[in-house]
């Protein structure tokens, strides 16, 4: 159950997230167990690669633990021509994925950014961050 500060972190970031036209929810479940401090370093060189390989882009991802508290798994928010591509050549390339681990949905902008990732935020155990080319803008 969320507590009140809980449940405004969780609105804030959903309606913060759900300003951007998103264009696919990504989720990422690796073929081996990842822990959450390799798996955050993972996030942060796709950060790098996508910075290097594309002009245009935006991506929100959450670090989320397995029941079994040891690996981890990752829901991400992306858009960007091309960069649902550059994700799978960047996680095929280091080895960590296959076909089946990697998952591309259409967003619905209906059901808004909490549904797809911000719920994940009360955890006390994730990581997230935000990544995107100097052409977008923060607001």
């Amino acid at each position: 159950m969320y507590t009140n500060n809980t449940a405004q972190l969780v609105k804030g970031w959903g309606n913060w997230l759900s300003e951007t036209a998103w264009d696919f929810f990504t989720t990422i479940t690796y073929k081996h167990n990842i822990k959450p401090r390799r798996n955050e370093r993972i996030m942060f060189d796709l950060e790098r690669t996508l910075r290097s390989h594309l002009k245009s882009f935006k991506m929100f991802w959450v670090m989320e633990h397995t029941s079994n508290n040891y690996q981890t798994h990752n829901h991400l928010l992306i858009k960007g021509n091309g960069i649902k591509d550059e994700v799978n050549n960047y996680l095929k390339s280091k080895k960590l994925v296959d076909k089946r681990f990697v998952k591309h949905l259409e967003y619905e902008k209906e059901l808004g950014a909490t549904f797809y990732v911000s719920k994940f935020i009360k955890s006390d155990n994730i990581k997230y961050g935000i990544s995107y080319s100097d052409n977008y803008k923060l607001k």
